[in-house]
């Protein structure tokens, strides 16, 4: 496929984050080292080991579960989150000022559906003490309990739908269910659409918001987050730590509008990152694990550093997916390893440390904090990171790096053997 190569960049952020909700403040809080850990209040969490994640405010605040009156549990939280965030994107930049709708696209990181937790609740209820075991009263039970309305909250194009209301555009449009990776892939493919001619502009990031019971109850089944009960809740996020032992649990929504850059200067706009390079790839060696030899994680920034064109000695950091497992930590490290074979690998940044992983929307929340450490030229330090079998071999940011920075390579890695890369610069560069 021929691409036009001219430079294509973000030009508006709608974010609603454990961090903070605009670039100031979540910036502010990567500077600081500060973290968007909180306890859990949305349901009981006496049952559960985990009872922190990382919340934007608004999720204790907007909701609860039971919801005996139903003042919280109307929209699933994705909505909610989307809709925060596309009203902050569009008090920025709205597309269709600039654009026609059919040159309009949106690709939007979602998580698999689910039912919205209240509804698991009622089905339950409805259900009765005296009908367990009784298969056809329960299924009747959990018929009559999801309406029609609710059948269209868990499909994969939710959220896209959200979007479409307040910018009815009519291009290019995806949802990419990649769990972990969904975010940054939606960002790659919304720039190669843009660069191949199909949009002019698109909505691209990610939403999620699986900070539910039944998520938590399935995640500490597989022993996927961390239920250290040694570690109070915002020291259990230690990407690249000899003590690390699983995830930390966030949800939220980060938005951007990604264009040619020349069109956003021309107008006066605001220029926050260039995007130079993407990559993809996928192993499914396991339906869980990383590839044992890497695999996915080495291709995909091979051909998002092929396609960026950007010589390994000139990139300022690497902006890992780190999530605190064990596993992928230890393969992301060895794979840079082998990326950057016979260069001095540039400093190694993990800012789930602060945030927790927001699955879906994991990589949009990553590139945020990109952008804000171009503008403000630092690299943030990893928060929790105390003794560390990977740091022989990568060099982790264990203090704040204040000076300008250039590229970065920006990783997400999801189960399955999903991978994506996206190399981006410091618009202040020349292109």
């Amino acid at each position: 496929m021929d691409y036009d190569n001219s430079p294509i960049c973000i030009s508006a952020i709608g974010a609603v984050t454990p961090l903070g909700d605009t670039l100031d403040d979540v910036t502010a809080a990567f500077y600081d080292g500060r973290s968007g850990i909180r306890a859990i209040e949305k349901f009981n969490t006496d049952t559960f080991d985990t009872k922190w994640a990382g919340l934007p405010p608004i999720a204790n605040e907007l909701m609860r579960w039971p919801d005996h009156d139903r003042r919280y549990s109307a929209r699933p939280g994705e909505v909610l989150y989307a809709e925060r965030a596309i009203e902050s994107l569009l008090a920025q930049f709205n597309p269709l000022d600039a654009y026609a709708a059919d040159r309009v696209g949106c690709v939007i990181g979602v998580d698999e559906p689910a039912i919205n937790p209240q509804r698991c609740i009622d089905i339950v209820q409805r259900a009765g003490r005296d009908n367990i075991g009784k298969r056809r009263a329960l299924i009747d039970s959990a018929v009559n309990a999801v309406r029609i309305s609710e059948l269209l909250d868990i499909d994969t194009t939710t959220v896209l739908r959200t979007i479409h209301k307040a910018v009815p555009f009519s291009g290019y449009a995806r949802t990419h269910v990649g769990l972990c990776s969904a975010s940054l892939q939606a960002l790659g493919m919304a720039f190669n659409a843009i660069r191949s001619g199909r949009i002019d502009a698109a909505i691209v990031g990610g939403a999620s918001a699986k900070v539910t019971p039944m998520n938590i109850a399935r995640l500490e089944a597989i022993g996927a987050v961390c239920t250290d009960p040694a570690l109070a809740g915002p020291e259990r996020s230690r990407p690249f730590d000899r003590r690390r032992s699983g995830f930390m649990p966030a949800e939220g929504a980060v938005l951007f509008v990604i264009e040619r850059e020349a069109a956003v200067r021309a107008r006066g706009g605001q220029v926050y990152a260039r995007l130079k390079g993407y990559g993809a790839s996928l192993s499914a060696e396991h339906i869980v694990a990383p590839h044992t030899l890497n695999t996915e994680m080495r291709l995909c920034m091979q051909r998002a550093l092929a396609d960026a064109g950007i010589p390994l000695e000139e990139f300022s950091a690497i902006n890992t997916h780190g999530t605190s497992t064990k596993l992928n930590d230890h393969h992301e490290s060895r794979a840079i390893t082998e990326v950057f074979e016979g260069f001095k690998i540039p400093p190694v940044a993990a800012t789930k440390s602060q945030h927790g992983h927001l699955i879906a929307s994991a990589g949009a929340m990553e590139v945020l904090g990109v952008i804000g450490s171009f503008r403000d030229d630092f690299l943030p330090a990893i928060r929790n990171l105390g003794d560390s079998d990977e740091e022989a071999i990568v060099p982790l940011l264990r203090e704040r790096r204040e000076g300008p920075v250039h590229n970065v390579l920006k990783n997400s890695f999801g189960m399955g053997g999903l991978a994506a890369s996206l190399v981006l610069q410091n618009p202040r560069l020349p292109h």
